[in-house]
């Protein structure tokens, strides 16, 4: 995905900045040097005022007088904003990110999935269909990268088939994480389990059964979610952070 940030002069000088926030390279309260900005990447005043503007507007920095700007608590950052999403998912993805965006989804895409059932058009079928042939060829290629951008076609093509613009948008929120989730998951997934959960889902929205379709999504939302929590799981905070939030449901 391309974003705003990685766009022009000042957009690079977001992007790096970005980055360093979301990595805890620059925590909150960390007072943002000026002057070092504009000898580390060799630009104007003018660019890094539009860049600090940027990450104002995505919650990340601040100013106030005789202290300059600052880095904000975490409350104040715009997580859903589709730089900070991206920024939070490259590299060993954020734990925290993965648990929630598994939470996420299993409350809205069942729901996107009966709506679908009920809304879809013969365009959005061929393309739900055709989402579900591309995902399933990635198994024989056995090509992670690949894998990840198919799965994401899938439910971007099922969110559209809502025929909700709200739920089509959050696309933004799905596709950085969802790829970052998926290439890690990739080599966990068996072919016959998660093709026959992705074709129920598909069988079902094409019959135009919701309730199928709802329980289809359902179903494959808790698969989802158990591989997450199995890539969490995987160093000591992240199986820590998984036992602490199912304490709390």
């Amino acid at each position: 995905m391309t974003t705003f940030s990685r766009r022009g002069l000042h957009g690079h000088v977001v992007d790096v900045l970005g980055r360093r926030i979301m990595r805890g390279d620059l925590v909150p309260g960390d007072i943002l040097d000026q002057d070092a900005v504009l000898t580390e990447f060799q630009v104007s005043r003018t660019v890094m005022r539009e860049a600090i503007k940027v990450l104002t507007t995505k919650g990340l920095v601040d100013a106030r007088p005789r202290l300059g700007t600052y880095v904000t608590e975490r409350a104040r950052w715009q997580l859903l904003d589709g730089d900070v999403m991206a920024w939070r998912s490259e590299g060993v993805p954020d734990s925290l990110l993965v648990l929630e965006l598994s939470e996420v989804r299993h409350v809205l895409e069942p729901a996107a999935a009966k709506l679908a059932a009920v809304r879809r058009t013969e365009q959005q079928c061929v393309a739900i269909e055709e989402a579900m042939n591309a995902l399933a060829a990635t198994f024989v290629s056995s090509e992670a990268e690949s894998h990840a951008a198919a799965d994401l076609a899938f439910h971007r093509a099922v969110l559209a088939a809502s025929g909700n613009e709200l739920l089509a948008r959050f696309e933004v929120v799905l596709e950085p994480a969802l790829q970052a989730r998926n290439q890690i998951a990739f080599e966990r997934e068996t072919t016959t389990q998660f093709l026959d959960s992705h074709r129920a889902v598909v069988d079902a929205i094409v019959a135009q059964d919701a309730d199928a379709a709802h329980l289809a999504m359902t179903t494959l939302m808790s698969q989802s979610a158990r591989d997450s929590e199995a890539i969490v799981s995987t160093d000591a905070d992240g199986a820590a952070l998984v036992k602490n939030r199912k304490r709390a449901l």
